[in-house]
């Protein structure tokens, strides 16, 4: 059995978005304590790694271990129908192999159900990755260097060297750079044992980060060279850390 109740959906619903910008679908494993998922995009390029404790939600109800597996984009047309002033139920069906949505505002109540899929059977390990720098930053200020990078290439370099951490991006239309150094105001913390850097598709980047901004503040990045990068954003309650695949040779 897996209930939950929420009085208000917009932080939900924009932690469900966060998801859907890299998982098509994804198995969700439930427990008394919280709700758990690890997946990957369709091309094996990036990762998320999310958490959500049963605190987060006005009422929680789970018996024994669940494991619930959904197309999380539709999930989340059925969530984008919920309005701000509705309380919400959602709740597993297991007889009926349905995640139903109830959806509550005075004496007037609307009902949502859609298919809960078989669970994956790939097993998605966990990334082992040694870094050798790390970097705090707003989460603003990291989506603004990366929507700049936009203007002149597909790919974007993320490295942290000495006292300066930078995001920069050279195309035939030029070049923008963003460099923050160690006492920057949008810098919060630098950690440098070696200097890194990598190049990342951009398009994977501008995707996670425009939709995480609504969730999280700030953003701690860690990087070794020409390895996956870990973007762990942080939230009021639970985790939501992202890998992503560096581009090599580019």
């Amino acid at each position: 059995m897996f209930e939950v109740e929420l009085s208000r959906i917009d932080t939900f619903r924009n932690l469900v978005k966060a998801l859907s910008v890299i998982v098509d679908e994804g198995t969700f494993n439930i427990d008394e304590a919280q709700m758990k998922l690890l997946a990957m995009d369709p091309s094996h390029v990036a990762m998320v790694d999310f958490e959500l404790p049963s605190e987060f939600f006005d009422k929680y109800t789970c018996e024994g271990e669940n494991r619930l597996t959904l197309n999380i984009g539709e999930f989340l047309k059925f969530i984008d129908r919920v309005e701000k002033d509705e309380n919400v139920k959602i709740k597993l069906d297991e007889e009926n192999a349905r995640l139903t949505i109830h959806c509550k505002r005075g004496g007037h109540t609307r009902r949502f159900a859609m298919p809960v899929l078989e669970p994956l059977d790939d097993e998605v390990p966990q990334p082992k990755i040694f870094f050798k720098a790390s970097s705090r930053i707003l989460t603003q200020s990291l989506r603004r260097a990366i929507r700049d990078s936009t203007l002149v290439s597909e790919h974007v370099k993320v490295e942290a060297a000495g006292d300066v951490f930078r995001v920069s991006a050279t195309g035939d239309m030029g070049s923008a750079q963003s460099e923050w150094e160690r006492d920057s105001d949008e810098l919060l913390e630098l950690k440098v044992e070696e200097d890194a850097s990598a190049t990342f598709t951009l398009s994977y980047l501008q995707d996670i980060v425009n939709a995480v901004a609504a969730s999280s503040e700030v953003a701690t990045l860690e990087l070794s060279t020409d390895m996956p990068i870990k973007m762990d954003f942080e939230l009021p309650q639970g985790r939501l850390v992202y890998y992503l695949a560096p581009c090599i040779g580019v």
